[in-house]
Order: C-alpha cells, then structure tokens, then sequence
C-alpha cells in the first residue's frame, strides 16, 4: 500500500485545503517546532488511529474567524492509496456550525471510503472495512512513530513476538496447530474414557487424574506468579533505567553495580553453605548418639548371653535326640536280628503256642512258669509285636526347640551396628567441624557485607554527582536503592518459583507415564494407534510453526544488523542481538545492544539506541515486503533528534536505498538568518530524496492570536 496524496482541510493550523502528493519512497516534510509539521503526523494519526472525542479542538481557529455566525464548514483528512493497483480514498470529517467568535459546534465524526474501480467509476464503502483492509491495526502499530521515545517499542518483549507472529509464515500455521491440538484432545479423551470404563483400574486412574488435576492447577498458579514476578522487574527496571539517565558517570554506575551484584551473590552462596538448623543436624543426627557406644555394648552383651543360652538349649535338646534315636535304632537293630529268620523259624502262632504250654518246642526243652525260658520268650514276642506296630505308624518329624530366628536376627543386629561404631566415634569431631565451617562463613559473611557497603556507600556518591537538582537527590537515592532491593527479591521469588515449576513438572510427566501405562493396558490398540498418530501430526504442526518462527528470527537480525552497519559507518555499532527469553512457558523476545564479544553494551548513547530501533522496524518493513508481498509507509516524526548533521544526512540517503514508502518529518536543516527569517540549509541539497516539503506558518502572523495562523505546504 503507497499513500499517493495527504489533503488536510481546516485542521488546526492547516487553514483551507492543503494537499501534499507522496512518492513511493523517501518523502521529507521540513518544519521547524511550531510551524505545522507536528500537526501534520497528529492529522494523519486522528484519521487512522483517532477518536470522536474533543472535536471542537480540532477545528482551524481562522476558519472559524472567516465564518459568520451559523455558518458551517468542514473538517477533513483524507489520503488517497494505491494498493493492488486500485485507487482507494479514505476520508474522516465532521461539520463545523459556528456560534460566535470563539465558539462552535461539531458534528460526528465520519470514517467513509471510496474504492476506484478499473473503469474510473467511484463507489464509496464502509470506511472501518477499508482501513482495516488498507492499513490493518496490528501493523499501524509499528508504521508511526512520534520522536524517538516511540521507537523503543521492543522494550516490550511481547511486542516484538506479537510482530514477528504477524509477519512470519509461522502465522500460517496457526489453524493447523489449533486443529491438530483440537483431534488430539478428542484422541486421549476417548482413549481416558476407554480406560475409565474398565473397573479394574477405575480407582487408581481416578485418583491419578485427581493427582494431575491438582498439579496442574498449583502450576498454573505458580506460572501467573511468575509472570507477575517478571513484570513487575521489567517495570522497576526502566525505573532504575529512568532514574539513571541523570547519572553524569554511566559507566562508573555500571562497574560498581556489577560489582555489588556479585558480591551479593557471594553473600547468597555463603548463606546457603551455612548450616545452622542445629535440631536436625545436630541433635537429631549426631548429639542424640553421642552415648550410644555403651548402649550398643550393653545390648551386644545381652545378645551375646542370649546365644550361648541358646546353643546350650539346642545342644541339650540333640542330646536328647540322640538318645532316643539310638534307642529306636537299636530296636530297629534288634528287630532286624528278629525279622528276618531262617525258613522254618516257629510263627508268631507257634510262639504263643510253646508261652501256653511252657515248653520250646524249637530246642525241646520245658519253658516253666518263672523261669528265664519263658521270660525270654515273652518279652521276644511283646518286642516283635511291638515292632510292628511302630513300623506301621508313620513316623514323625522332631518337634523343633527354636521354632525362629529371632535370636539370630539380633545378632546381625548388633552386628551391623558395630559396623558403624566407628562413624559415631566421629561424632564429636564432625560436631566441631560443622561449627567451626559455619563460623568460618559467617566470618566471610561479615567481610563481604562491610565489602557491600563500601560499594553501596560509592553507589551512592555516584548517584549524588548526578545532574538532577539536590532536592531531588533524597528521593530519588531512596528510590533507587528500593527499587534494586525489589529487584534482588523479585529474582529470589522467581528463582524459587522456577524451582517450584519444574518439581511439579516432573510429578506431572511422572503421573502422566502412569496414565499412559494404564492407557495402554485398558485402551484397544485402534484407539492407542490413532492417538499416537495425532500426537504427532499435532508436534509436527508445532515443530514447523515453531521453526519458522526461529526462521524469521534469524532473518530479521540479519537484516536489522546490515542496515544497523549502514547508519553508524564509520562509528561504533556493536551487534543487535535478538535474545529468546523463556519465562515459564512463555516466549519473549529481547533486542539488545552486544559488543563483538558477546558481551552486554550498557548504556548506549541516545543516537546509538535510535540507530539499533530505527534498523529493526526498516528490516520489517523488508521482510513485511517479502513475507506478505504487501508494503505499508513508515511514518517517523522527529525520530532522529539525537543524530548529527551529517550523520542525518547518511540516514536519510540510506533511506533512500530502501524500496518502502518513508515520510520523515524532522526540523533538521532550518536555519534563521540574521532577520530571523527561516531559511533552508544548502546541505539538504546533499539529501538524496523523492518528494520533499517545507511547512511554514505564512508570514505576517499574531504569534498571541491562533486566529491569525495558517500553516502553508512549499515543495521543494
């Protein structure tokens, strides 16, 4: 989009109908302060950007001179734009009624578009839809600039992400991200469904999704605490950074601040090495074991008695055993004597019959009542009788003395304890040891604190050497001091807050493996595979977008730091560093000023700073080109006050180059001569440029009486 012609009619110091036809290109409007190049960027800005608000304000105080009264006028801006090849007019105006001198009335406010067709014939249309169609507010934003504080929009990490999700082809996948996020959300819900649906695991995968609920929610929490956090240094930095810019010696703050940040970090590391929660540590840990040697011996003692008293037991009870053991086997033996007879050997019928008739049929000899014979022939056949039996019974197993381990668990008990009984041993020198480390920090604590004063106390000097008034001094010292105080505790909050986020992080991916355990137990492989799949369309649609987005990153500091080069030749540049900042899962981008080295450039010059802004929204302008293939105008009013002539000049001529539509209002090469008229400089002639202007109040004018004011357009 070119802006071909700018008509300002009876806006304040534009009296009647001014028009001023542009160039594609570098377009430059001379005006000295007060003379109407001010107006001429708000009269643009009221069009494209303003409210109905205050319109009476607005008006051309001669205009309203020349009327009589209940007369009516208009007040308009207008610019005429050729994009795609098609003329479109974009007109804001509202009726004038004057009521007297001084007084008048106006209308509302109306935004109306033409759109020229191919023919020549004019058709007007809704002329919010064609603003946003000509001129769309997300770039009007980073298309006008009004002096150089504006410039500095990336102060604003999020503008400059807002910027490059705009512009970048990263933007084109949004609606494949969104989309592929939309079916793997469905995906994992039906497979969760599946498995919730399976009442064997119903209650544990609730309460993991309990679990993870919970966490979810405490991280979220802690991610608005965060960025809460962030905020709030990025606010106390420009403070600092404010109150700093009436500090004669920049570079002395710098240096000792640098020194005070790491002395207090060697105060922070010093603090956490000392240990002095003497209630666990020494107490809990070591002081309470202190005697425990001699009741460790008292206890060997008792199981020592212990074990003997049962190997004494167990050795009688074996003997014991064993004696009835032997008895067994002799009868064992004796029945084997008995058993196994020769053929012919009398039955068991045939012994009862011979105890009968007390006679031994086998040696034939008489076996009286009372005599060893028949004593010895009773008993043989009640022991063989009684062998039977026993070897009918099953036999059982010896009854245990010691049904456990009891005692034997005890003794490895003491065992291991004795194993540890040199480490107690230490105890007290441990004590002494973690007493005098802590005593040795504390005596480092003391040196680097009074260390941190002696700097604090220079700080303050430094400070104090300022350019800013002594009644101003006090406050802003204890400003200054608050606020670097504020910012050593926001840094500790987020450190600690950051700590917090990737433990509950880790207890999510935790939980998270267990679902997806489960998942896969309950869930039919359909659904799994399906959900995998989508997973991976949805990375890959986040991957790409993401990769374009580092793309155009990489792109635009390529550009930004050629033009940067081409500004400040022959001058000190350094490198412009696009800087990726994560805060919790937030993206920033920051833009900042690097030596060769990779190190910080503190406190660049005012020049230095408007040259790095000024290169970055021109490589955007670039790639809006390339990306887009649509160009928007720049508009810079006063956007170089800090620049020399001559370095103005290189400026503008490297505008020049450029193919975007530039219109640059500067007071630059206006000079008085020795009646005080105003005069162009023969140094302009030096600018290279497509159209130029020279805005001037006409001459003679009442300096007292705005009635008398009419700024005229001269093209040069």
């Amino acid at each position: 989009m070119i802006i071909k012609e700018v008509l300002i009619e009876n806006y304040l110091c534009y009296y009647g109908i001014k028009k001023f036809s542009l160039s594609n290109g570098l377009n430059i409007i001379l005006g000295e302060n007060g003379e109407g190049k001010t107006k001429f960027f708000e009269a643009l800005e009221w069009l494209l950007n303003g409210d109905n608000d205050n319109l009476d304000k607005l008006v051309s105080k001669k205009a309203l001179a020349e009327k009589d009264n209940d007369d009516s006028f208009r007040v308009r801006v207008e610019i005429t734009v050729e994009q795609y090849q098609q003329t479109k007019i974009l007109s804001k105006q509202f009726t004038v009624k004057k009521i007297d001198d001084n007084k008048c009335s106006a209308g509302n406010g109306v935004l109306s578009g033409i759109e020229e067709s191919s023919n020549g014939e004019r058709n007007p249309v809704d002329g919010k839809e064609l603003l946003e169609q000509i001129f769309p507010s997300q770039i009007r934003r980073y298309s006008m600039f009004k002096g150089e504080e504006e410039l500095n929009i990336f102060d604003n990490e999020d503008a400059l992400i807002k910027l490059i999700n705009l512009f970048s082809e990263a933007k084109h996948y949004d609606k494949y991200e969104l989309r592929g996020e939309s079916l793997k959300i469905a995906s994992e819900k039906a497979v969760e469904l599946a498995s919730k649906n399976n009442t064997k695991n119903q209650s544990e995968y609730n309460k993991i999704e309990n679990d993870i609920n919970y966490l979810q929610r405490q991280k979220s929490d802690k991610l608005t605490f965060f960025e809460e956090a962030n905020g709030n240094i990025e606010k106390t930095t420009k403070n600092i950074q404010e109150v700093e810019k009436y500090i004669n010696n920049a570079e002395a703050l710098e240096t000792i601040n640098t020194r005070i940040h790491k002395i207090e970090s060697e105060i922070s590391k010093a603090e956490s090495l000392i240990s002095e929660n003497y209630t666990t540590s020494l107490f809990d840990e070591s002081w309470i074991l202190m005697n425990f040697e001699n009741i460790h011996k008292e206890f060997a003692t008792k199981v020592a008695n212990l074990s003997i008293e049962r190997r004494k037991i167990q050795s009688d009870y074996d003997k014991e055993l064993g004696i009835k053991e032997g008895e067994k086997r002799a009868k064992l033996a004796l029945l084997k004597d008995l058993v196994p007879l020769p053929i012919g050997t009398p039955s068991k019928a045939i012994m009862e019959e011979m105890i009968k008739d007390k006679f031994c049929k086998v040696c034939n000899r008489p076996a009286e009542e009372g005599s060893e014979a028949l004593k010895f022939m009773t008993d043989r056949l009640k022991e063989y009788l009684d062998s039977q039996k026993e070897s009918i019974e099953k036999e059982e197993d010896p009854k245990k003395v010691f049904e456990f381990n009891y005692i034997n668990r005890l003794v490895n008990i003491s065992t291991n304890q004795e194993d540890g009984l040199s480490k107690l041993r230490n105890i007290n020198q441990e004590i002494e040891d973690l007493f005098n480390f802590n005593q040795a920090r504390k005596t480092d604590l003391v040196e680097l604190r009074n260390k941190l004063e002696k700097e604090l106390q220079e700080r303050d000097r430094i400070i104090g050497n300022s350019a800013i008034g002594s009644e101003k001094l006090s406050v802003v010292l204890k400003d200054y001091n608050s606020w670097q105080r504020d910012i050593k505790r926001l840094n500790q909050d987020i450190n600690s807050l950051q700590s917090d986020i990737d433990k509950i992080t880790i207890q999510l991916n935790d939980l998270k493996a267990q679902k997806e355990k489960i998942d896969l137990t309950n869930a039919n492989n359909f659904l799994i595979n399906t959900r995998n799949i989508l997973r991976d369309i949805d990375k890959i649609f986040k991957d790409t977008k993401d990769r374009k987005f580092y793309e155009f990153i990489s792109l635009l500091s390529k550009k930004s730091n050629e033009i940067f080069s081409r500004i400040n030749i022959d001058a000190f540049t350094g490198v412009i560093d696009f800087r990726l900042i994560k805060t919790g899962e937030r993206l920033k981008v920051k833009i900042q000023l690097q030596e060769e080295n990779g190190s910080i450039f503190y406190s660049p010059n005012q020049s230095l700073l408007t040259s790095m802004h000024i290169s970055v929204l021109l490589a955007i302008a670039e790639l809006t080109n390339e990306v887009k293939e649509e160009r928007y105008p720049i508009l810079f009013d006063a956007p170089t006050s800090s620049f020399g002539e001559s370095k103005m000049t290189e400026f503008l001529n490297l505008i020049y180059e450029t193919e975007n539509q530039t219109i640059i209002l500067i007071k630059d090469y206006i000079a008085k001569d020795e009646n005080k008229s105003l005069y162009i400089k023969p140094e302009f002639e030096k600018v290279k440029r497509n159209k130029a202007f020279w805005v001037r109040l006409e001459r003679p004018f009442d300096e007292k009486n705005l009635k008398t004011i009419n700024t005229e357009r001269i093209e040069l």
